[in-house]
């Protein structure tokens, strides 16, 4: 993509617009849109232990219900980034935070382990619309020159949602119960509705990209969009980080009551700390980028350090008072990983237009590696019978992760 394909506006036939200046309060709204999509993920871990109570869950079920909230963005991601090239970018994400209300307000209402389960298929819907439509938005809405820095940011939603749904879960799930946060969920969505309506009005933001009313399903998009090999590996690079990380992340609260005897509350707390340091790192990722630093590089350099720090978190010859700041090294080093692959998409999307589609590698990719990352760790803590005995599967997603940088690499210096 070139600068004048990169700042364009596209849908009407008309000459593109450049963007002559962010605009910094709808970037704002992309991300407060997605952080509540982050809530709705972090708000399982620190009640996974109250709801299997209610429902008698067994791990690997409870692990099920961390992870799947991303089944459709598993099955469907790509899809659903297809679909938002087609309807526009900001419909998508209207319709992703509708969701969010809707689902926030049945998990509330949940009566059996079966219907909360359903819910949180439904409920995933909206991760794999926002993830889609949040990041074209925020390229849409910023300078070109700011762009690395903006997506940077953004991609910062899921551990900033995280970490805040696991800060305020046990202030309000042990007095007034984890449906409690489902609620809260749904009144953060109502209001995210409402800002998104208002905040991405053509009124307010008229130099934003026109879709074409009459325009069909963009088939050409397609067979242009699904050959590009970057998108594939960056894709595949997010699948395994987030198979890793939110392992990790979904698992930290009971890792620390069974294996350091932590409360609820510092279980959470100390939870909370680590998931949201994955925020500085997409924002140092996103800096770097801004600097030039090639985005291999961030990726290779997040496999690394999700690779030993890992390994450590699990080791049994580790002291228990080192995994706490390994678990932070972990997170924080990881984190410049999403910067890169997001902003990897919007740089080899073959068109300004297709960007949502191309998110849709990124968003599956998320979803499929969120969904497999809990259940997976459940049973191989379970098979191999302690935490500690599954430390070396720590290094199986970086060695691969190691092998697609490579080819990124190739593919990055090729297109520089």
């Amino acid at each position: 993509m070139d600068e004048t394909e990169a700042n364009g506006a596209v849908g009407d036939g008309a000459a593109p617009a450049p963007v002559t200046r962010t605009r910094w309060g709808v970037v704002a709204i992309a991300i407060f849109v997605s952080v509540v999509v982050g809530y709705a993920v972090g708000k399982v871990p620190p009640t996974i232990g109250l709801v299997s109570d209610e429902f008698g869950l067994d791990r690997v079920t409870a692990g099920w219900l961390a992870s799947i909230f991303f089944a459709y963005g598993a099955g469907f991601g790509v899809l659903t980034g297809m679909t938002g090239s087609r309807v526009g970018a900001r419909a998508l994400l209207l319709t992703g935070i509708l969701v969010l209300v809707l689902s926030g307000i049945a998990g509330a209402l949940a009566t059996s382990a079966a219907m909360l389960l359903a819910v949180r298929v439904f409920e995933g819907i909206s991760f794999a619309a926002i993830v889609a439509s949040a990041p074209k938005i925020t390229v849409d809405a910023s300078r070109l020159e700011d762009r690395n820095l903006t997506l940077g940011i953004w991609s910062g939603y899921m551990p900033g949602g995280m970490a805040l749904a696991m800060i305020v879960a046990p202030f309000l799930a042990e007095p007034l119960g984890w449906r409690s946060l489902w609620w809260l969920m749904a009144g953060a969505a109502l209001i995210a509705t409402v800002l998104a309506v208002v905040g991405t009005a053509r009124r307010r933001w008229p130099e934003q990209p026109r879709r074409d009313a009459d325009a069909g399903f963009d088939w050409a998009g397609v067979r242009a969009t699904l050959p590009v090999g970057a998108l594939w590996l960056y894709g595949g690079a997010f699948l395994l980080f987030t198979i890793q990380w939110f392992a990790i992340a979904a698992w930290l609260p009971t890792f620390l009551t069974e294996t350091q005897g932590r409360g609820p509350i510092g279980a959470a707390l100390f939870s909370a700390l680590v998931v949201g340091m994955n925020v500085t790192g997409n924002m140092i990722g996103g800096w770097l980028m801004h600097q030039g630093v090639p985005r291999f590089v961030l990726v290779g350099s997040a496999n690394v350090i999700m690779a030993v720090t890992g390994a450590l978190i699990l080791a049994g010859f580790v002291p228990d008072d080192a995994k706490i700041p390994l678990a932070i090294i972990f997170s924080g080093g990881s984190g410049i990983l999403p910067a890169a692959a997001y902003a990897g998409a919007a740089r080899h999307a073959p068109k300004p237009d297709l960007v949502t589609m191309a998110n849709g590698f990124m968003a599956q990719g998320a979803a499929i590696g969120m969904l497999l990352g809990p259940p997976l760790m459940a049973v191989v803590v379970g098979g191999l019978g302690s935490w500690e005995a599954a430390w070396w599967c720590m290094l199986v997603c970086p060695a691969i992760g190691l092998a697609i940088t490579a080819g990124l690499f190739g593919i990055e210096r090729r297109s520089a």
